[in-house]
């Protein structure tokens, strides 16, 4: 069974590598309209329910600005850029736990996408004089409290099964799709509205890729963790600039 789960796995990869789905894990550089979600719901129905996580955008822990007074950022801002780079983190991070647990392929390569995200959010950190939360590259640990919790539930979880896992993987993409949406609608800073749809977009790949994966592992059809149907069904459905470059004469997108 092991081995043909890594099977499928590694036959699902090819499949979006030659560019037959749009749920390739990356495409990183790519630009899309704001999806349209705005709430964080989880009634737990069908799925686990992790009544402690933070709500996107929404953790107490705020590290205040430094010494630079000058930026033009205000608190709501800054408190997305802190936030957002701790969560990519806790992404990274329980992808590389759960790759080391399964050894499953998809892991490994997300892995390297949510290290450009975390990339991404210290450099608009750094441009804006802010101090970064990330204090430690180890994997596991986090300065946010919220998140940290939510790492180590999400890892425990995980760690059950490799379908866990994947559910897990989707999870987080879920639940970073709704952080970045909020935190782009409350910014109107071009520079960092620019990264934010940089990461949106490979989100919305990560979790196609999870989906891929487990329904054809699984054999059934992935049931929505956070997303509300209409934004699960938008994201599901969005054409990423990766893919209308490799079918130019074809008319895409929402």
């Amino acid at each position: 069974m092991r081995k043909m789960f890594m099977l499928l796995t590694v036959f699902a990869f090819v499949m979006m590598f030659f560019g037959t789905s749009t749920v390739m894990a990356g495409g990183d550089q790519n630009r899309g309209e704001i999806g349209q979600g705005s709430t964080y719901e989880n009634n737990c129905e069908d799925q686990p329910c992790f009544e402690d996580a933070p709500m996107p955008g929404s953790s107490d822990t705020l590290i205040m600005q430094s010494a630079n007074e000058t930026s033009e950022l205000d608190d709501t801002e800054i408190h997305h850029l802190l936030f957002i780079r701790e969560e990519e983190k806790m992404a990274r991070d329980v992808y590389r736990v759960l790759y080391e647990k399964w050894g499953n392929p998809i892991f490994a390569n997300i892995v390297e996408s949510e290290q450009a995200h975390m990339d991404a959010m210290a450099n608009l950190i750094a441009f804006y004089g802010i101090v970064d939360p990330v204090t430690s590259d180890e994997t596991g640990e986090f300065n946010d409290e919220a998140i940290a919790k939510l790492y180590s539930d999400l890892v425990e979880r995980g760690s059950q099964s490799e379908i866990e896992a994947l559910l897990v993987g989707a999870y987080i993409e879920e639940y970073d799709i709704l952080d970045i949406w909020k935190a782009y609608d409350e910014t109107d800073e071009e520079r960092i509205q620019t990264v934010y749809q940089n990461l949106y977009e490979g989100s919305y790949n990560h979790l196609g890729a999870f989906v891929y994966v487990y329904e054809l592992v699984i054999g059934e059809s992935y049931v929505r963790q956070i997303l509300e149907e209409e934004d699960y069904e938008y994201v599901m459905n969005f054409d990423t600039q990766a893919n209308l470059a490799q079918e130019p004469k074809q008319q895409k997108g929402k």
